[in-house]
């Protein structure tokens, strides 16, 4: 073979080992590139979640459970003895705050506390201030009340027309100065004669209703007499109750005056009534006017807890023993004028659900005490039973008092 040819074949192998080499280094160069790319995806990702472990669901905010007290009692009354007790004559005013004393605490730790005022505070220019027939406490006997720790007060009764048309205006505008609600009876037609208040989140109506007005219509205009008291009429109180309804509203709660005084069962009226009213949606009955302690009794309507308290007699007055029987009344029938009742209602709303239920009622008997200060005046103060039954501070006869209050009033609580 000659040089030449040789010297072009080397050359060939040359090239060819070159372009080789080139391939083989752009080929090497392209796989570490893929492979970092690969890697640094592999990165970013997260990582792969154990096919043995459950997916972790979110946490959902629940609404929490509320649960609130209602404190509610019977008539408060001011006779001739209270208002000349509460009378500081040094000062021409008065104070009735003593009064109040032992069971202030219960109605101030308590979310509502509702009672009914029996009678007027229509000033003295007109009338008196005086009781029966026509009762007209001071203005102070409302600061005393709210001082107390009372929210609403039910003033459709038989005395919301005891000084006529601007005593009824008057007293709810006292009321209403005082900071607190009236029910039952207005300065003019209102609105509505549901008053609805919103309780830690639950929504209450309450609505009150008077079986009678002591024959005092007579002094009213009809329209004026239509718009500004509640007397009781089925077709009206179904209305309230529907209105409540179309608010939404958690629970109705109606106070009722009603029965006949001094008797210790309700009347068929009242059952007749409380029966209308539950199959309607009244959740609670409280009952006032008999001055006595009327059973008090829960039912179930389609599944759900209601309560009746028919009558829960005096909260505070100055009707007794001593001073009924002289006016012909039995010491029998008499004593039980004395017994009063808190009842606690405690109300529940279910966070999850929204369904509102009373969850428990306790009843705290009360006994009506009358004495004198040291300064020889009249004093009357309302005591709960359990809480003084055993205190120095009162002695054996009105301990053995209490001792039979307590008794009687018990025995007309419903113990479920």
């Amino acid at each position: 073979m000659s040089s030449k040819k040789r010297h072009k074949k080397r050359n060939f192998l040359i090239i060819m080992i070159l372009i080789f080499a080139s391939v083989s280094a752009a080929l090497a160069i392209n796989a570490a590139g893929n492979e970092k790319e690969l890697n640094t995806n592999s990165n970013e990702k997260e990582p792969q979640q154990n096919s043995n472990e459950e997916p972790k669901q979110e946490e959902v905010e629940k609404n929490p459970d509320v649960t609130i007290n209602i404190a509610a009692t019977g008539d408060i009354m001011f006779h001739p003895s209270q208002i000349e007790g509460a009378y500081d004559k040094s000062t021409d005013t008065y104070d009735f705050r003593n009064s109040f004393k032992a069971v202030k605490d219960i109605f101030q730790s308590a979310d509502l506390s509702i009672g009914n005022f029996e009678g007027t505070t229509a000033g003295n220019e007109t009338y008196a201030y005086q009781g029966y027939p026509l009762f007209n406490a001071p203005d102070e006997a409302l600061e005393a009340i709210k001082d107390a720790g009372f929210d609403v007060l039910s003033t459709a009764n038989n005395h919301c027309l005891d000084t006529r048309k601007a005593g009824i205006i008057r007293t709810v505008e006292q009321i209403n100065k005082q900071g607190m609600n009236s029910i039952g009876t207005y300065t003019k037609k209102p609105e509505s004669r549901v008053l609805i208040k919103d309780v830690k989140g639950i929504k209450i109506a309450f609505m009150s209703y008077t079986e009678m007005v002591n024959g005092l219509e007579a002094y009213m205009d009809p329209a004026d007499l239509d718009a500004m008291v509640n007397i009781i009429d089925e077709t009206k109180m179904k209305e309230d109750i529907a209105y409540a309804k179309e608010q939404n509203v958690d629970l109705i709660v109606f106070y009722m005056h009603w029965g006949i005084e001094y008797a210790r069962t309700q009347s068929d009226f009242q059952e007749q009534t409380a029966e209308m009213l539950l199959n309607e949606g009244v959740d609670i009955i409280l009952g006032s006017h008999p001055h006595v302690i009327q059973p008090s009794q829960t039912v179930e309507i389609n599944g759900e807890k209601k309560l009746v308290a028919y009558s829960m007699g005096n909260f505070l007055s100055n009707q007794r023993v001593e001073t009924l029987v002289p006016y012909g009344m039995s010491e029998e029938e008499a004593k039980y004028t004395e017994d009063g009742v808190i009842i606690n209602i405690e109300i529940e709303k279910k966070g999850e659900t929204g369904v509102v239920s009373i969850k428990n009622i306790e009843y705290i008997p009360l006994w009506v005490y009358k004495g004198t200060d040291e300064n020889g005046s009249p004093e009357h103060i309302v005591y709960p039973i359990d809480d003084f039954v055993e205190s120095d501070d009162l002695n054996n006869n009105s301990k053995t008092r209490m001792n039979r209050s307590y008794k009687d009033t018990m025995a007309q609580m419903d113990n479920n």
